[in-house]
């Protein structure tokens, strides 16, 4: 299936020769087209800045073998006749195909792609297929509208044939970008659509639309190259752009790239479901709590009490946020957990009021079962928050494009999770600091960071969503199961004496 690179469909490009012994220019007239997160303009910072992970291997590349690189905007069909008439040397994010070999060099595999159907949230159900074949007659039958990318060539031909075919025409709706695809996906114009699984997962990203979206299990990845013209360049260049890809995989470089644009999505794809969200906010109520808890205890202000549940809850993160230099930071991102916050206090002090009262009457027997209860659940969901926070951090740090990871991402993990409870005991004014002096709380966050950033730099040059995910969950997990062994045998964090 599956949307594999640009290609042409509408026009037939004519290859021209490159004249013997003509002089091979020191600067590579290239392009980009927009394709997110692989080629694109970043306007976080107000200003258009051309990016994304085939434009900084690009340049990279360019900058090894000590040539300049040229890079308009360009639409690909035209894009491909430049390439085939040597008016433009190079393009990025190609796949190899026999009529383009006519006209172009190929450079070996600097990554692959993987490429899926994407439906509505709970659509894949209705297409229980496996292959390519059971794919394309299920669509028949159904009459499933099917969006396009104008111009662009599928891997098997057989996808090819079925677009091409005149009595599918109805059927299938070519636009211009995953971005259309989306809208009119969710717009009910078609019933899915073919991409690459991570432009189309960050594509959704950025929209906040994951949540309405899902991936059909059936998916095929492919080898992509950057595609020299025969016309201007000589296959001297195309070896040496092998042996500049070889380099910047040697020496590292190319591995800092890829999580900069290429794994926040992945990650964040992970993080962004029901089950994370929960355990996220399970994590804010139980952080939250505790705040609550120390007002009663204190008597405190309504006002005190929301400051001392704020800080647990969003203290560590904002600190994060300041440290890296995060636009703008979370808490702005996504004020609803402000929301939680004073939610939570809101209810805990209701609760502990008509906790009171029945204290005070003929019913106060009773209530010695439930509060060691509500105070274990409390401690259970701390847990809760300590492993998701720990996550959250790493990711952030991904977000930002902080390096090296191993070392920003557990710090960010520990500021995110058990920072702002050291906020929360600085600003009670305590003699003993209870984060610094309880069970083991930050070095779990500290360690199982550690752990999930290695990971994520080992993942580099894989990039592949499921491992990722289940890097997540083992993360979680690992997390909270120390938090709950560190609670059961009351372990003392490591102290000087």
């Amino acid at each position: 299936m599956l949307l594999l690179a640009p290609g042409v469909a509408a026009q037939t490009v004519v290859p021209v020769a490159r004249p013997s012994g003509a002089a091979v220019a020191d600067t590579l007239r290239g392009g980009w087209y927009p394709w997110d997160p692989y080629q694109y303009q970043d306007f976080r910072r107000g200003v258009a800045l051309l990016t994304g992970f085939d434009i900084e291997i690009e340049r990279a590349i360019a900058r090894i073998m000590g040539l300049e690189i040229d890079l308009p905007l360009r639409e690909w069909e035209p894009y491909l006749a430049a390439i085939a008439a040597g008016t433009a040397d190079i393009a990025a994010g190609a796949t190899k195909s026999e009529e383009r070999e006519r006209y172009a060099y190929f450079s070996k595999p600097y990554r692959t792609e993987t490429n899926v159907l994407i439906v509505r949230r709970g659509a894949s159900a209705r297409l229980p297929v496996a292959t390519v074949d059971e794919m394309l007659e299920a669509f028949a039958k159904q009459k499933f509208r099917l969006g396009v990318i104008g111009g662009y060539v599928y891997a098997d031909k057989r996808i090819n044939t079925f677009i091409a075919d005149p009595a599918n025409k109805d059927r299938i709706v070519a636009v211009e970008t995953d971005s259309r695809n989306l809208q009119n996906l969710l717009g009910g114009v078609i019933d899915g659509f073919l991409a690459d699984r991570v432009s189309a997962a960050t594509t959704a990203w950025r929209r906040n639309e994951a949540s309405l979206i899902e991936e059909h299990p059936l998916r095929v990845s492919t080898d992509i190259h950057f595609m020299l013209s025969r016309a201007s360049q000589t296959p001297e260049r195309v070896g040496r752009i092998d042996a500049a890809i070889d380099q910047l995989k040697g020496s590292g470089e190319f591995h800092r790239i890829a999580p900069v644009y290429v794994m926040p999505v992945l990650t964040n794809q992970t993080i962004d479901t029901g089950w994370f969200r929960l355990l996220v906010f399970l994590g804010t109520v139980a952080f939250a709590l505790s705040g609550v808890l120390l007002a009663h205890e204190g008597r405190y202000t309504v006002f005190a009490a929301m400051l001392l549940a704020v800080l647990p809850a969003v203290g560590g993160g904002i600190v994060r946020d300041l440290l890296l230099q995060r636009e703008p930071i979370g808490i702005v991102r996504h004020p609803d957990t402000l929301l939680i916050v004073f939610g939570t206090v809101l209810a805990g002090m209701l609760i502990i009021r008509g906790a009171a009262l029945l204290q005070a009457g003929p019913s106060a027997r009773h209530l010695v079962l439930p509060a060691a209860l509500a105070s274990r659940s409390i401690e259970v969901t701390d847990a809760v928050g300590l492993a998701a926070f720990t996550v959250t951090g790493v990711v952030v740090v991904l977000d930002a494009g902080v390096q090296p990871l191993w070392l920003w991402g557990p710090i960010a993990a520990v500021l995110t999770s058990a920072f702002g409870g050291l906020m929360r005991d600085l600003f009670r004014h305590d003699r003993v600091v209870a984060n610094l002096r309880g069970e083991l709380y930050a070095e779990i966050a500290f360690v199982w960071g550690l752990a999930f950033a290695l990971f994520l730099d080992w993942e580099g040059d894989r990039l592949q969503a499921q491992e990722i995910a289940f890097g997540v969950a083992v993360t979680v997990a690992g997390a909270f199961l120390s938090r709950m062994i560190a609670i059961s045998h009351r372990t003392k964090g490591w102290r000087f004496s």
